[in-house]
């Protein structure tokens, strides 16, 4: 018996679908980004403090802002395709989910502010990135061979 690393790639279906799932999620983080998220504040109005106080404010900063986050966010998950494993894609998504997830959190903390539609594609966005990353380009691993 010999152990052999064997590497075998998806189909052309698999790749079409890897790479159209993350458009598709870098698309709804950096679209979401743009939309209402609260309190009829788009994303990039909210401040980035959304995510661990329910006494957020705005801010017209957008490199402090929770919508930069996920416009940078959306731009790794683009840039994660160059690499086949798809972990940055992955990352990207998860770091996204995180951050709604928080955001969510503070919003339902708070009496004044409700969630609306820029975080919701932020959120979508997130996991159709994390399934992206899940179907890899590549499948295989070592094999045991009868020689």
């Amino acid at each position: 018996m010999v152990l052999h690393n064997t590497t075998s790639r998806v189909g052309p279906t698999g790749v079409t679908s890897r790479i159209l799932l993350t458009v598709l999620g870098a698309a709804g983080l950096i679209a979401g980004a743009f939309l209402d998220w609260t309190r009829n504040l788009q994303g990039t109005h909210v401040s980035w403090r959304a995510v661990y106080q329910d006494t957020f404010g705005s801010t017209d900063n957008i490199v402090q802002s929770i919508g930069g986050i996920s416009i940078l966010v959306g731009l790794v998950a683009l840039l994660g395709l160059a690499d086949g494993s798809g972990w940055l894609v992955r990352l990207a998504g998860a770091v996204g989910l995180v951050g709604t997830v928080l955001f969510i959190i503070q919003v339902q903390r708070s009496s004044d502010h409700s969630m609306q539609i820029g975080m919701w594609f932020a959120l979508v966005g997130s996991i159709l990135c994390i399934a992206s990353g899940l179907s890899g380009y590549y499948r295989g691993g070592p094999t045991i061979v009868d020689e």
